[in-house]
């Protein structure tokens, strides 16, 4: 049966379930430690499942009953679902959307700094600690409630050491940044790299991605993407290992 994480059985529940998988095993248990009291609405378990939701999507690592994961998930609202499905059937009923690829570096590995426009580049502030708000604004220019749930989150995350987040500024202007917003359990979870639109192309993002990587791996986390198919290339061409490939679904 799924239930709420609320006990301290369910808890070890969710663990377990999440114990070892890339991405999965940094995320799930770290958002649960931040924010299972004040957000308990999103953590739950089964006897070998750990599942979050955030907005319509579920995460899950682990395995349930297909019909059971079917009715809970229309009961919660949910519109997208992403799963190993190596271990955990879809929910009846639910179609595959993509195969989603997870891409990692060894920790203590480093790999080489890509080419880049270097005239570029040298006009570029790097910044190691941008205001939280700042990144939230790159990120979501035209949706504050985005925004504000961003925000809050990398505050509650960098006050704990559990996230990075950097940027390249071109004078005032946020023209790239990239970060770690899950370094839990050994990993160090990457996503959100974004470059503005009119410099993209130019190698400015792939160059900060493999720096924050390098410098996190040398630390002796491993660092780990999960990526869309249309980015599989990108971080192949940056020297990525692939670890695995989890599934999105849709109902």
């Amino acid at each position: 049966m799924i239930a709420q994480v609320n006990t301290k059985e369910r808890r070890a529940r969710f663990a377990n379930a999440c114990r070892g998988k890339p991405v999965l095993g940094a995320t799930l248990p770290l958002d649960l430690a931040l924010f299972g009291k004040s957000q308990p609405w999103r953590f739950y378990a089964g006897p070998t499942l750990a599942l979050e939701l955030s907005g319509s999507m579920a995460w899950l690592a682990g395995h349930a009953n297909p019909e059971e994961l079917a009715s809970f998930l229309a009961f919660c609202g949910c519109e997208n679902a992403i799963l190993d499905e190596a271990e955990c059937p879809p929910p009846n009923g639910w179609q595959k959307a993509e195969m989603l690829t997870v891409f990692g570096l060894a920790p203590g590995r480093t790999l080489p700094l890509p080419a880049a426009d270097e005239a570029l580049w040298e006009q570029l502030a790097f910044d190691r600690e941008p205001p939280a708000l700042t990144v939230a604004r790159a990120l979501y220019p035209e949706d504050t409630a985005k925004q504000e749930d961003f925000y809050s989150e990398l505050c509650s995350k960098r006050a704990r050491g559990k996230a990075l987040a950097w940027t390249l500024q071109r004078g005032s202007e946020t023209v790239c940044t990239v970060g770690a917003y899950a370094l839990a359990n050994g990993q160090a979870y990457m996503a959100c790299g974004q470059t503005a639109r009119p410099l993209r192309g130019k190698g400015i993002g792939g160059r900060l991605i493999v720096r924050m990587a390098n410098e996190l791996a040398t630390e002796g986390y491993r660092p780990v993407f999960l990526c869309s198919p249309e980015r599989v290339h990108f971080y192949t061409r940056l020297g990525f290992a692939k670890l695995g490939e989890y599934a999105k679904y849709n109902n």
